[in-house]
C-alpha cells in the first residue's frame, strides 16, 4: 500500500478538508495508489453531536461527500460537481470513535464519474454510499483553481 496526501490548493476554505478554515474538520485525504481509493481517518469529538455521545449524520455524510469528491480528482485527474448523493447510515457513528473513509471511482460513462464510499470501525460498515460527478473541462477547472489559488479576501474574476 502507497499512500499520496491530497492537498487543498492553497486559499480553499473547504469545510471538510482545508486545513485553514478554522470552523472546518481539517480532514487529510490520502490515495492508495494500490487499491486505487481514497482514504481518511476521522475522529468526531462533542463538538459534532447530534443527538448526545452520538454524531451528526450531516457531518458523516459531508466526510463522505468529500472523500468521494477527492476519489473523482485522484481516480480520473478531473475535478467534478455533484450531481447526485447517496447516504446509507447502518448504524450510528459515535464521538471519540476512530473511523476509516474509503472512497473509489465505481466508473466513468463520458463526462460523468461513479464514485462508492464506505465508513468502518474495523470490520464493521457504519455507512455506505454512492455518487454520480460531472467532470468540468479543463477550462473550467483551471479558472476554479486560478480563483481558489487566491489569497483570502483577494477579488475574484
Amino acid at each position: 500500500m502507497t499512500l499520496r496526501r491530497l492537498r487543498e490548493p492553497p486559499g480553499s476554505r473547504c469545510f471538510v478538508c482545508a486545513p485553514g478554515n478554522p470552523a472546518g474538520l481539517a480532514v487529510q485525504f490520502h490515495y492508495d495508489d494500490t487499491d486505487r481509493s481514497v482514504q481518511a481517518e476521522v475522529c468526531f469529538d462533542e463538538r459534532h453531536c447530534g443527538a448526545p455521545g452520538y454524531v451528526h449524520a450531516g457531518l458523516t455524510g459531508a466526510v463522505l461527500a468529500e472523500a468521494m469528491a477527492w476519489a473523482v480528482v485522484a481516480g480520473t485527474g478531473q475535478f467534478g460537481v455533484t450531481l447526485s448523493c447517496h447516504t446509507e447510515y447502518r448504524r450510528p457513528l459515535r464521538v471519540g470513535t476512530g473511523y476509516l473513509v474509503r472512497a473509489r471511482v465505481a466508473d466513468v460513462a463520458g463526462p460523468v464519474v461513479r464514485t462508492t464510499v464506505e465508513c468502518l470501525a474495523g470490520q464493521r460498515r457504519y455507512a455506505t454510499g454512492s455518487a454520480r460527478f460531472q467532470a468540468l473541462s479543463a477550462a473550467v477547472a483551471a479558472r476554479l483553481r486560478a480563483r481558489v489559488s487566491q489569497p483570502a479576501g483577494g477579488s475574484r474574476p
